[in-house]
């Protein structure tokens, strides 16, 4: 289901600002071991069922105590400009833990239409770099089999994200996401078929446009032995499809489902995850002590993360050996760069 539209494979250049972004952001072992805290609204619901209702100030400081406890157990934590960098700013965020900046303003609300993604004015990948990250990071949906224009828009946003990337060095994260829109029944087996095979397309073309790290959803479901051999199958697939390392995301399921589902990941090639609301939803409330209890159940469902990640899953290096690197970067290479 590779879209026939797809640009031809890019040829990625050695560059000494992505690799350093990239060793920023993973464990020593080599794994991307993320906890993603760049939720807006849905964070605000937590708080409060309206959103609307919960001041600013609230929002920063739930993240930050948040922050605070989960980002030591963190190879890096994935931040939003809004609510976020008041963290780094702060120096809550330790300085062995990495820093990833979602560079759009969006919402994990799946559209009930075609939509092209929602990008946050006034905020680019120059300040992203400006405010200390290792990486950035593009929520992208996308669904090329329903408005083709739509669908083109998309492909252009994430060629122009890329580019604005690569002009300052910046390593990209692509989140691409697949998502039932009015009239779809996201529960129907074809349905659920048609969306793996989605994922994979989806992951092969962000792959393509220059993509340093990919971000995908779990390619399937494990409610039963047949489903796991499925979603085994699947993330084999993924892993042979695209040129670039990849982690899971969380997608806010069940934690024991999330962990089962990164450890069949892991197995097929994937370098760790970007886990959000499944390891740390209870932990934000108002309730003190609950929030109390949320957090420290947090910390220890990120630690079992990474003890599946490390045990399993695929380590990750940007470095090449220093012959390549000195052919690549000759006397003067600067000149050009």
């Amino acid at each position: 289901m590779v879209e026939s539209g797809a640009p031809a494979e890019r040829t990625r250049s050695i560059d000494p600002g992505k690799y350093r972004g990239m060793q920023q952001v993973t464990s020593a072992h080599g794994f991307f071991e993320v906890c993603a805290v760049d939720h807006l609204a849905d964070f605000a619901k937590l708080i409060d069922p309206d959103p609307a209702a919960v001041p600013m100030s609230e929002i920063v400081q739930a993240k930050s105590e948040l922050i605070a406890a989960l980002a030591p157990h963190a190879s890096a934590v994935l931040l939003d400009a809004q609510y976020g960098l008041q963290s780094v700013a702060a120096g809550i965020v330790p300085r062995e833990t990495g820093i990833i900046l979602a560079v759009e303003e969006e919402t994990y609300s799946a559209p009930t239409s075609p939509r092209v993604s929602s990008m946050r004015s006034g905020w680019d990948a120059q300040k992203i770099v400006r405010a200390g990250a290792g990486m950035a990071k593009l929520l992208w949906f996308y669904r090329p089999d329903l408005d083709q224009g739509i669908a083109q828009r998309q492909r252009e946003l994430l060629a122009q994200v890329q580019s604005e990337c690569d002009a300052v060095s910046l390593p990209l994260v692509v989140e691409p996401i697949w998502y039932p829109v009015a009239g779809e029944d996201a529960h129907d087996p074809q349905w659920r078929r048609t969306r793996v095979e989605g994922i994979i397309s989806a992951a092969h073309e962000a792959s393509q446009y220059g993509a340093d790290l990919l971000k995908i959803e779990f390619p399937g479901a494990v409610g039963s032995p047949e489903q796991i051999e499925r979603a085994i199958d699947a993330c084999e697939r993924v892993d042979q499809a695209i040129s670039v390392p990849w982690v899971l995301l969380s997608a806010g399921v069940g934690f024991d489902d999330f962990a089962l589902q990164l450890e069949i990941a892991a197995k097929a090639g994937a370098s760790g995850y970007m886990a959000g609301r499944s390891v740390w939803r209870d932990a934000v409330t108002r309730d003190a002590h609950a929030r109390e209890a949320g957090i420290a159940v947090a910390v220890s469902k990120l630690d079992r993360l990474r003890a599946i990640t490390r045990q399993h899953a695929r380590p990750f290096s940007p470095a090449v050996p220093v012959a390549q690197a000195t052919q690549a970067m000759p006397e003067g290479w600067y000149e050009t760069w």
